[in-house]
């Protein structure tokens, strides 16, 4: 059986990498790297205006109540828009934090509306005003603003009487 010294060579490699290191650090070289965010990184949000499709009707095949970011509002199918009662409004979120601080919108995928006859309606594909991550780009003191509209899934006059329509949605903001 053979015996190697493999320490001496080591040592030698060691020394060399060690020397290679020094020269690196002491040679004026300037390294950039991105500074830490300031701390405390906050991320405040505050429901400014609540999701509202306004007064429609639907007939006996049913359809969509659409609401965009914008707040302005579309049917599909058997559905007729009423202008009256109350006014029709994307959801508006007030999100403070600092800026650059990398934000995600999280939810399910739909919620249940319940009416006041007991009956219920889905809503579904919220969209943004921003992508569902954003960047903040307001002062820490200023809001970003985030609106949020989406779709309301109807059924017939039978299955979707008439009546106020409410529901919790939970939405979550996620600082990355």
């Amino acid at each position: 059986m053979k015996n190697l010294n493999l320490s001496s060579s080591l040592k030698i490699n060691l020394v060399k990498n060690l020397v290679f290191a020094l020269f690196i650090f002491s040679s004026g070289i300037t390294v950039f790297a991105q500074e830490n965010p300031p701390i405390p990184i906050q991320v405040e949000v505050r429901t400014a205006r609540y999701l509202n499709f306004g007064t429609f009707t639907v007939g006996v095949s049913g359809g969509t109540v659409i609401v965009s970011p914008d707040g302005l509002r579309n049917p599909t199918g058997d559905v007729v828009l009423l202008n009256l009662g109350p006014t029709v409004t994307s959801a508006l979120f007030e999100v403070t934090a600092n800026p650059g601080t990398l934000v995600t919108i999280s939810h399910p995928p739909s919620f249940i509306l319940t009416g006041t006859s007991g009956d219920q309606i889905v809503l579904k594909d919220l969209t943004y005003s921003e992508n569902k991550t954003f960047i903040t780009t307001a002062q820490s003191t200023s809001i970003n603003e985030i609106k949020i509209g989406g779709t309301l899934q109807l059924g017939t006059i039978n299955s979707n009487r008439a009546g106020s329509y409410s529901g919790t949605i939970d939405i979550t903001f996620i600082q990355q």
